[in-house]
């Protein structure tokens, strides 16, 4: 059987022969990611900034050269990657932690990835592995940037949202509500209907997706007009 032949990256002779020097530029590089993608976070308000990531990459990366310096001179026996599972496996409950739910939607996704990949690229710092963290590096700041622009051209951003109406009395002429509701400019997922038997009372509630670009004194002026309409909210969840 043919052995697996990994890909060795030759590192200039002034740095192979300078730990030192290697060691110096792994966590230069490993706080050049953390800054880049802590930047694109802080720039877009987003709940990760700047610091946060560098000392997770730079964290990382010392983990991964401790990793590798004690498989190479035999400190630690058995799988010497136990080191970088516990990263991985530390990391997902930290990217845990910024995602969140706000009505029908869902945050902090993509912090959760930025926060795992740039542990990864921490590890690879302290693996050595130059080119590929660069290479890596530059198709996250792309993916984040430009595709995410074509994104937005292709997939306009909508928000889900609901709006409950509440009405004076039964005669509620639903077909004519949801019309109104899309002439708006949102699109209706889902509609519930409400009835008190006590007071008489109608509450509809529309699950909706909200454009981007959104008049809400439009909305307004069109369900005032209803005169039978007692109130009416559109926003992430029933209020309190």
């Amino acid at each position: 059987m043919n052995d697996v032949k990994m890909i060795d990256f030759i590192l200039p002779d002034f740095i192979a022969n300078d730990p030192l020097l290697d060691f110096i530029l792994r966590i230069l590089l490993s706080i050049f990611c953390g800054l880049c993608l802590g930047l694109e976070r802080k720039v877009r308000k987003h709940p990760v900034g700047i610091r946060t990531l560098v000392f997770l990459s730079l964290s990382s990366c010392l983990l991964g050269i401790t990793s590798c310096t004690m498989a190479k001179n035999g400190i630690m026996t058995g799988d010497t990657t136990r080191i970088a599972a516990g990263v991985v496996t530390g990391v997902g409950f930290l990217g845990a932690g910024v995602i969140f739910r706000q009505g029908y939607n869902i945050h902090g996704l993509t912090t959760a990835a930025i926060i795992f990949m740039s542990s990864a690229l921490g590890v690879a710092c302290g693996d050595g592995l130059y080119l590929p963290v660069l290479i890596t590096l530059a198709i996250c700041i792309i993916m984040l940037t430009v595709v995410e622009q074509i994104e937005h051209v292709f997939f306009p951003i909508e928000q889900a949202k609901l709006v409950k109406i509440e009405f004076k009395d039964k005669n509620v002429n639903v077909p004519e509500i949801s019309a109104l509701i899309r002439n708006t400019g949102l699109t209706i997922a889902d509609t519930d209907f409400k009835y008190d038997a006590e007071s008489g009372k109608v509450v509809l509630y529309y699950k909706v997706f909200k454009p981007n670009i959104f008049d809400y004194n439009e909305f307004a002026d069109k369900l005032s007009k209803i005169h039978n309409v007692r109130s009416f909210f559109i926003g992430h969840g029933e209020p309190n």
